[in-house]
């Protein structure tokens, strides 16, 4: 088992594929696949096609990039709290849309 630093994920020793078994997934694939291949429900033989193309495939590895933080920043998104000003400014704009409606 080994880390691979550029992907952000451990590798477990599979050995490489075989010519003929080798299969090139491309972006569409990559995207479709990640959260099966995060969640580590992949076949050891489609993981080891995903890893391929990630390494040299550098939009996909920002992808995934993206997509492991994006979590922990909703979290701090949703923790952050609105300035009262904005807060009240915001209200009062839509009630006044909300009464111009009716």
């Amino acid at each position: 088992m080994k880390r691979d630093e550029a992907l952000g994920i451990i590798e477990r020793n599979e050995g490489a594929p075989q010519p003929a078994e080798v299969r090139m997934y491309n972006c569409k694939d990559s995207i479709n696949l990640l959260l099966e291949f995060l969640d580590g429900e992949m076949s050891p033989e489609d993981a080891q096609h995903l890893r391929e193309h990630l390494r040299g495939c550098s939009p996909c590895v920002d992808f995934l990039r993206t997509y492991r933080a994006t979590p922990g920043l909703c979290k701090k998104a949703l923790a952050a709290k609105m300035p009262k000003e904005v807060s009240e400014k915001l209200t009062e704009f839509l009630r006044s849309k909300i009464k111009s409606a009716s």
